[in-house]
């Protein structure tokens, strides 16, 4: 399967490297006046497993490639706002002219028609427009941004599985389809259970924090060390007990108004101060494995560093180090997906900006040395400058 990426930032370039992890051959499509990209390592993390081809799209010569890419391709992926690729006259019904069965994805902020279809989108501006931002925060405070941009992940997995299911009706069917995925509509599948209450009562849904209405204690409570918190969550009375055997049945718990749910959500803040005052001198690693041991829901709040050597990660073989020719080796998300007939064990490294551009257009559209070389001249395409011919 080939996929022409088109797509920038996080959302769209995590859809195409997911479909590269498990083996797709991945084009990646950027225009050769733009820059390379890579500071930060951004570029290194979402763009592995996928070859470089610098285009020009406004171009009449670059068009013209570019549908003779598609004619080779399966899917297209794009995340640009609705009005470019009318722009560039490269819409759906245009490329289908060329390969009848493509599958083409766009995933623009807010979908290809209607009202807010040309306003530009990021995660977190689309986050506020979804309503997740106003389920988010404490009791009586204001609401909060995610603070890492969740649509982006959403749409760009949402992607991922929309493309593979019509690369399966294709298969049955011989039939491509046009997937209109917009940024904002994955977070909003997340919190239908809150549409339809205000659809019911009107009532804006309270901010909890991260207690629950109906269970105590329940949330994130501080241990040892600056900043380190485990997460514990009390869903039974039979969990309650447990826990008050954990912490050696202080006074306290042994109220008997805690021996029921409705009782402890009521007296929630009492048992979280005392609760806290038993957690706070403790390894958060150490307490939440106790805890695991006897039943009860209970994990230590990482931080990045801690999640690179979290020993559930790493026996899991989920990171993965590549060496990127500018910042050298470095550890980077694997893939959480796993399948049996594709495993996802193969790492090729992001490719430099034009990188590939030159032996792509050879070995898939037969393009002769002599027309690759005046395409370069004219700048309609882009291949690596001399001193990166040698990117190691």
């Amino acid at each position: 399967m080939r996929v022409l990426d088109l797509t920038r930032v996080w959302a769209g370039p995590l859809a195409t490297r997911m479909l590269g992890d498990f083996g797709a051959e991945v084009v990646k499509i950027v225009d050769p006046r733009a820059p390379d990209g890579r500071e930060g390592g951004i570029n290194n993390k979402l763009n592995r497993n996928k070859q470089g081809l610098s285009l020009r799209l406004d171009e009449p010569a670059g068009k013209q490639l570019f549908l003779d890419l598609v004619s080779v391709s399966d899917v297209v992926v794009e995340n640009f706002r609705p009005r470019v690729m009318r722009n560039f006259g490269l819409t759906y019904d245009v490329l289908r002219g060329v390969r009848p069965d493509l599958i083409m994805c766009s995933m623009p902020g807010f979908g290809t028609q209607g009202e807010y279809a040309e306003y530009p989108a990021f995660g977190p501006s689309v986050e506020t427009m979804t309503g997740i931002t106003s389920l988010m925060g404490y009791p009586g405070g204001p609401p909060q941004a995610s603070a890492i941009a969740y649509p982006d992940p959403v749409a760009g997995m949402n992607s991922a599985g929309a493309i593979m299911t019509a690369l399966w009706h294709r298969k049955r069917t011989g039939r491509g389809q046009f997937i209109d995925l917009a940024l904002s509509e994955g977070p909003v599948c997340q919190i239908g259970e809150q549409i339809v209450a205000f659809s019911r009562t009107g009532e804006q849904p309270a901010r909890h924090g991260n207690n629950h209405p109906d269970h105590a204690p329940y949330g994130c409570y501080p241990t040892a060390g600056d900043d380190q918190w485990v997460a514990i969550c009390i869903t039974s009375n039979a969990r309650w007990q447990s826990l008050r055997e954990a912490m050696g049945e202080p006074a306290w718990a042994r109220d008997s108004e805690l021996d029921h749910e409705s009782g402890r959500v009521a007296l929630r803040d009492r048992i979280d101060a005392h609760f806290s005052e038993w957690t706070a001198n403790k390894d958060a690693a150490e307490l939440a494995h106790e805890l695991q041991s006897r039943g009860i829901a209970a994990g230590p709040v990482l931080n990045n560093q801690q999640l690179l050597e979290d020993p559930h990660m790493a026996a899991r073989g989920y990171f993965v180090d590549i060496d990127e020719p500018d910042v050298g080796p470095k550890r980077y998300p694997g893939q959480a997906i796993r399948m049996s007939s594709t495993p996802a064990s193969q790492w090729t490294r992001s490719a430099l900006q034009g990188e590939h551009t030159s032996g792509l257009l050879k070995e898939l559209l037969g393009a002769p040395d002599a027309d690759v070389a005046s395409w370069v001249e004219q700048a309609v395409v882009g291949i690596l400058t001399d001193e990166l011919d040698d990117p190691e």
